[in-house]
């Protein structure tokens, strides 16, 4: 489960949502109120047409679709090989057996072997496809990383919107910290699979904790495209870190220290200050950074 973060009696006031949705594209006015009570306002359009493709095909990992490709790349290859005979099929159990037939045992190992080979490149590349990757755990999540980078180009009118990158990258993103936090937590998306990406967050104007370290980080990626950055997943939850320098709490990501931020709100929080849950798991390296 995806929580809130509630850090202090400090919390994001989105005072203004508006969108004009006519023509090419859509107009957004957006004014919220940060943690020192002072207020912002930001006005950017987006093409109409990226916008309803994401908000009406929303990201969700579908695992018999998965497996049915898995089954047919392994058919596929075994027609093609030589040797024992090599068939997959979806099991009652939602899954995919594999079946080899032939009279040498060390060759039905073998290729059973090569099958299962050929069944995982065929669930990576439709992941790959779909918008999916697999954390070092094996378990299958959004391609947070790959999304930050993909949008990172189509998210500059926001950015320009937020006054544009600055010399010092902390003066920009506790401005952008504070437009993510402002936006409303999505508690529908606390069920299974359910993902916003950047555009779709913006249009629905909700979003949960890893939608907004997404779009987050996006935006950061738009205005400093060599800051290298990363999303941090801990259990049932996730936050940023940036390779920024700058005051605050920080995380080991290889050799390096990197500033953390958290995104989801509702509290109103400065880049370097974490939840107490986000500060436990962190302090105890149970955690896992995806790099963008």
């Amino acid at each position: 489960m995806l929580t809130a973060l509630l850090l202090s009696s400090a919390l994001a006031d989105q005072t203004t949502f508006n969108i004009d949705k006519g023509g090419g594209e859509w107009d957004f006015t957006v004014a919220w109120t940060d943690a020192r009570d002072k207020k912002h306002r930001a006005a950017f359009s987006l093409p109409s047409e990226e916008v309803k493709a994401d908000l009406e095909e929303p990201l969700r990992f579908k695992p018999k679709e998965a497996r049915k490709a898995m089954v047919k790349a392994v058919n596929q290859w075994g027609k093609q090989k030589k040797g024992p005979k090599v068939t997959a099929k979806l099991n009652s159990s939602g899954g995919v057996t594999y079946e080899v037939t032939g009279k040498d045992r060390e060759k039905r190992e073998k290729a059973l072997a090569q099958a299962h080979e050929v069944g995982d490149k065929a669930l990576e590349k439709y992941l790959k496809r779909n918008g999916f990757t697999r954390n070092n755990e094996g378990t299958i999540i959004p391609d947070w990383a790959g999304h930050v980078n993909a949008y990172s180009d189509d998210l500059m009118p926001v950015v320009r919107a937020l006054g544009g990158p600055t010399q010092d990258p902390q003066v920009f993103g506790n401005k952008a910290l504070s437009f993510v936090q402002s936006i409303p937590y999505e508690k529908a998306s606390l069920r299974r699979d359910r993902y916003r990406r950047p555009l779709s967050l913006l249009g629905r104007n909700r979003g949960d904790c890893d939608s907004k370290v997404v779009l987050y980080l996006s935006l950061m990626k738009a205005a400093y495209p060599k800051l290298d950055s990363g999303i941090v997943q801990i259990k049932g939850h996730a936050y940023g870190a940036l390779d920024t320098s700058g005051e605050g709490r920080t995380i080991k990501v290889g050799r390096e220290r990197w500033l953390v931020v958290e995104p989801v709100g509702p509290a109103v929080v400065p880049m370097g200050v974490l939840g107490k849950r986000s500060k436990r798991k962190s302090r105890m390296g149970r955690y896992e950074v995806l790099e963008t």
